[in-house]
């Protein structure tokens, strides 16, 4: 590294080391409002999240970008890696939640007012739910109770109606018959089963107005109850959403707050990016230079290797094809010339089996010739004479 080189390489180092410290802090605080606890007690999350930071930084510092071919045909370097892409990720989340965490402590006393109203909204709201249960609920007792005061009313109805048939027997007139004869007792059995009937519906009626009194009595202490318990609930939820939406509702209602949030997270952002924005600087050193060089060599080295390993290849498996094609060929020669032998071999066997049978026929033939004349007596043919002897006298 030559000296005019060494200060780059200081500053990014530097620059990886502020990063690290603020990604520090940055986890502990997320870690701490999100956990409920406190920043020193949740700093062992902080320093594993620097510590991931630190070694993604150094990965994308260390990993130079390579010479490409471009489509006009020159050579430039190429462009960043996946390290880099999960890099700018993880600072663009990291500088959302750390804005939104230092924010939220910084406007913590402009929030806590709506972090108290969106409690009281959800104690409304739970109430309003709670009464309209209440309220369907009271709307049923009081309907039972109207039908059970109309079926009592019926039954008295009914009662002053038998009465009039049973006094109307008892005392003629009209269409009645006077006396205490059947028709009278009917009537009378009438009359006692409408009594019993307006002793039923009256204690039906009675208990449907207990039902109703006593729940409209306590009414007023059950909601009281459950307005406790809900308020326990609501001021319990003390976490980072309740938070975020009393702060939305702050910035909604207060423009300067919103740009405290944009002019933060991009400060944020912009430090978080420090290491990645100086890179660019460390590629233009002369050891930047000579790493993207040997790179390159390495690369065509690789490719002429990987170029002449498989020219090898393709040269070898022509001759294999060459050569599988002449022994083929060669072996259906030797085949050929096996079955030509085999069927010359055969041919001079059959033709001696042809001859030995010839001569076998022949022999049998001259024998059964020669046992006919022995048994017949048959002369046997003159013996023609010798063409080189004189004739006689």
């Amino acid at each position: 590294m030559g000296p005019q080189d060494r200060p780059r390489f200081v500053t990014a180092g530097a620059l990886m080391l502020l990063t690290a410290g603020l990604a520090t802090y940055a986890g502990a605080t997320v870690a701490g409002m999100g956990l409920h606890r406190s920043t020193w007690a949740a700093l062992p999350f902080g320093l594993f999240y620097a510590t991931v930071i630190f070694f993604l930084d150094r990965s994308v510092l260390l990993t130079s970008r390579t010479y490409r071919y471009r489509r006009d045909g020159t050579v430039r370097p190429g462009r960043s890696g996946p390290a880099t892409a999960v890099r700018i990720f993880v600072a663009v989340c990291a500088a959302l939640l750390v804005g939104e965490s230092l924010l939220l402590r910084i406007f913590a006393p402009s929030i806590e007012p709506r972090v108290t109203q969106l409690r009281q909204e959800d104690l409304g709201r739970a109430l309003r739910g709670w009464d309209a249960n209440q309220r369907d609920e009271q709307q049923a007792l009081a309907a039972d109770l109207t039908t059970r005061q109309h079926a009592l009313d019926t039954a008295h109805n009914l009662v002053t109606g038998k009465t009039a048939e049973v006094n109307c027997q008892l005392t003629g007139g009209g269409t009645c018959l006077p006396g205490e004869g059947p028709v009278y007792r009917i009537k009378l059995a009438e009359l006692g089963a409408a009594t019993a009937a307006v002793t039923a519906a009256t204690r039906e009626r009675n208990t449907a107005q207990s039902r109703l009194d006593d729940f409209e009595h306590s009414r007023d202490t059950r909601r009281a109850r459950f307005r406790d318990q809900q308020a326990g609930v609501v001021d319990a939820a003390d976490d980072l959403l309740i938070r975020e939406k009393a702060f939305w509702r702050l910035t909604t209602a207060d423009p300067s707050v919103l740009l405290w949030r944009l002019v933060l997270t991009l400060l944020l952002l912009g430090v978080d990016l420090g290491p990645l924005t100086f890179r660019r600087t460390l590629e233009q050193t002369e050891l930047g230079r000579r790493e993207r060089l040997a790179q390159w060599r390495a690369r065509g080295a690789e490719e002429v290797d990987a170029q002449q390993i498989g020219q090898t290849t393709r040269h070898r498996v022509r001759l294999a094809r060459t050569l599988a094609d002449h022994g083929a060929e060669r072996y259906g020669q030797s085949v050929r010339r096996r079955e030509e032998i085999t069927a010359s071999v055969r041919t001079a066997a059959d033709l001696a089996d042809a001859d030995v049978g010839r001569e076998e026929i022949r022999i049998d033939r001259d024998t059964r010739i020669r046992d006919l004349r022995t048994r017949y007596r048959v002369p046997g043919p003159a013996q023609p004479a010798d063409e080189g002897a004189a004739p006689p006298g």
